[in-house]
């Protein structure tokens, strides 16, 4: 008789479900795609692969893998929310592109099949609780030598910068690095992606940091922290760090734009690590 493996806990997913949160996490896209686009052209993702994206969501990854691997190639992509994977069909759907499939279900335990050239996955490993065991089984269903390509936030207060210093951008990563306590993340993820890698059996990966930068009246990096904000208030909240008022999250992207203009400021949002490699045999 097959026993089904039992999962230890994950941590909550910090920023909520919903239209709005599907929003956000595509407007958060036009960040990262560019970082992410890289990382899988390093990792070495070509034309005529079977990739396995891990946590679609919205479908962006999948999206760029999709266009990589080309007519000839194809992308599953999988998601614990499957609301959230009607969006990624259709925006497939849109962009003309027939080589995508997007199945909901729990990545460790899914019937997704194997024999894939790569597994990716962006800002999904900070979510698992044991993201070692999730990784070995995900690397169990590469072919030898097939690609492992993660990306990962640190949290971690130097990885969160204004330039100059600037007191409310450091209000709010405090509201943020206290939304991460309160649902129980990593704060440094990033970093952890290395040692993850080879304590589940793989090489030393390639490691490389991205981050959005930026400033001045029409940066849209104001409106982006201040929807994540507003995606994450019930943990805010929940960890006592800040009231409702004191966020003041309707007014909070004008506040941001404000005193960085004053200041003629820059920002660099969190550290975007991403690390790859591949299966050994």
């Amino acid at each position: 008789m097959t026993v089904e493996k039992q999962w230890t806990k994950d941590p909550t997913y910090w920023l909520g479900r919903g239209d709005a949160e599907t929003l956000r996490l595509i407007e958060q896209s036009r960040f990262l795609n560019p970082f992410t686009s890289f990382l899988l052209r390093e990792a070495g993702i070509a034309e005529g692969m079977k990739v396995l994206d891990v946590g679609s969501g919205a479908g962006d990854v999948a999206l760029l893998a999709a266009e990589l691997v080309g007519p000839s190639g194809s992308v599953v992509g999988v998601d614990t929310n499957p609301k959230i994977l009607e969006t990624a069909r259709a925006r497939a759907e849109f962009a003309g592109l027939t080589n995508t499939e997007f199945i909901a279900g729990e990545c460790r335990s899914a019937d997704l099949g194997d024999g894939f050239d790569a597994v990716v996955g962006r800002l999904v490993l900070l979510y698992v609780a044991d993201p070692v065991e999730a990784l070995r089984s995900l690397a169990e269903r590469l072919e030898p030598g097939g690609i492992v390509a993660f990306q990962d936030y640190n949290f971690t207060p130097n990885s969160v910068q204004s330039s100059p210093p600037m007191r409310i951008w450091q209000e709010v990563y405090n509201w943020v690095r206290a939304a991460a306590r309160q649902a129980g993340l990593n704060m440094a993820m990033g970093y952890d992606l290395r040692r993850i890698c080879i304590e589940a059996g793989l090489p030393e990966p390639y490691m490389q940091i991205s981050s959005p930068v930026g400033g001045g009246p029409n940066w849209e990096g104001y409106e982006n922290l201040a929807a994540t904000i507003g995606s994450m208030l019930p943990l805010i909240l929940a960890s006592g760090v800040a009231t409702a008022e004191e966020v003041g999250i309707d007014t909070l992207a004008d506040r941001l734009r404000a005193e960085t203009v004053a200041r003629g400021g820059v920002v660099k949002f969190p550290d975007l690590v991403g690390a790859w490699t591949r299966r050994i045999g």
